[in-house]
């Protein structure tokens, strides 16, 4: 305790000193020991070491100390004191990290951890279109049930929707139809495009319903919906989940034309639409590709939009591993690694949507290798 008085009773001289000194300023002149003494008012002020400089910011490096309670071992008493300081500061930073990485909040940065199991990647999701089996939707009818569904999508941070349209490279070969999808021309446009998951919408039945007001008052309208909601694996071109989606009557509000019953009706399906396809999405792992391989730098498609931060770690293997499914129930479950081949770290992001990464270990990367979350 006595200890303990002395040096907070020297801390507080010391902060008084340094306030002195800076505001009237003072002679300055070396004494025995080489320690430098300023003269202010005919007292002597020892400069010595600030034992708190390097352990908080703005803290300066030196403090005057009255020469009237300098001691040779007083450098030696603060450097003491300093060590335990740092040792608490330390041991509680180390503390916060590790409650961080348990948590999940910890995101990487420049020192290049491994990424938490809970952080969530955006899967790029593409919506194939819509199927309206009742040839009752007009072209308009479908282009607002796509924004809606990538709306909805969006909010949940599931996934990032893009059109079909990015899919012309395979328009040679229709890899669609009313009854079936060509599940091998959706798994090369997968694996070419970094695809996760293809989202198919069939309208089985759409029905409006006519109400008239009993008092002689205006006609209003309601719609019934069903469709299925299948998704596809972006690599492999299988079915991984499907469902039925129905929109009853009491979901929808009376509406005064049928056009603005139907635009209702599809928003209540996409809304479901976008939480029936979390399940799903959550199972498909995030991945990309090597675009680029330029002596030590390694270019990959993705970027803060997917969720990635600087200082992730990433790794890259040959090709995709098998899917594994539930041969009890068929349901898909996830899939294995493939062949290792490193691991990178991504140093900075450029563009709109790509990355620059540096190679910590292994070698022979090429173009099209597949680019992983280290977890």
């Amino acid at each position: 305790m006595h200890r303990y008085r002395r040096f907070t009773t020297l801390t507080i001289l010391c902060i008084i000193a340094v306030f002195t000194l800076s505001c009237f300023g003072g002679n300055k002149k070396t004494v025995e020991k080489e320690q430098e003494i300023v003269t202010k008012g005919g007292e002597d002020y020892v400069k010595v070491p600030n034992p708190l400089y390097s352990v908080w910011r703005g803290q300066p490096e030196y403090v005057y100390v009255p020469k009237s309670q300098y001691s040779p071992l007083l450098g030696e008493r603060l450097t003491g004191e300093d060590v335990r300081v740092k040792q608490r500061y330390l041991e509680s930073k180390i503390a916060r990290l590790e409650k961080e990485l348990k948590s999940g909040q910890y995101v990487g940065g420049g020192g290049g951890v491994a990424i938490p199991a809970n952080r969530i990647m955006k899967k790029t999701v593409v919506l194939l279109p819509l199927e309206d089996q009742t040839g009752s939707l007009t072209k308009e009818r479908k282009t607002i049930f796509f924004q809606a569904i990538s709306a909805d999508l969006a909010k949940s941070k599931q996934a990032q929707m893009v059109g079909p349209t990015v899919l012309k490279t395979f328009k040679e070969k229709k890899w669609w139809s009313k009854n079936d999808v060509d599940q091998d021309m959706l798994s090369q446009a997968g694996a070419a495009l970094g695809i996760q998951a293809f989202l198919r919408t069939q309208i089985k039945r759409l029905n409006i319903i006519r109400q008239l007001n009993p008092d002689g008052g205006k006609e209003s309208y309601k719609v019934t919906l069903s469709l299925i909601l299948t998704v596809y694996d972006g690599l492999s071109g299988h079915n991984i989940y499907t469902n039925t989606i129905e929109v009853l009557p009491e979901e929808v509000s009376a509406e005064k034309t049928s056009t603005e019953a139907e635009d209702k009706a599809l928003k209540v399906a996409a809304n479901k639409i976008a939480i029936s396809v979390t399940i799903p999405l959550s199972k498909l792992e995030w991945f990309t590709h090597i675009v680029r391989v330029d002596r030590k730098k390694i270019y990959i498609q993705g970027g803060r939009d997917e969720g990635l931060y600087v200082g992730d770690l990433l790794n890259v293997y040959d090709k995709p591993g098998k899917e594994i499914f539930n041969q009890l129930t068929g349901e898909f479950l996830g899939r294995e690694p493939g062949r290792f081949k490193g691991r990178l770290q991504l140093v900075e992001f450029f563009g709109v949507n790509a990355a620059i990464t540096k190679p910590l270990i292994g070698e022979s990367f090429k173009v099209g290798d597949f680019v992983k979350l280290a977890r």
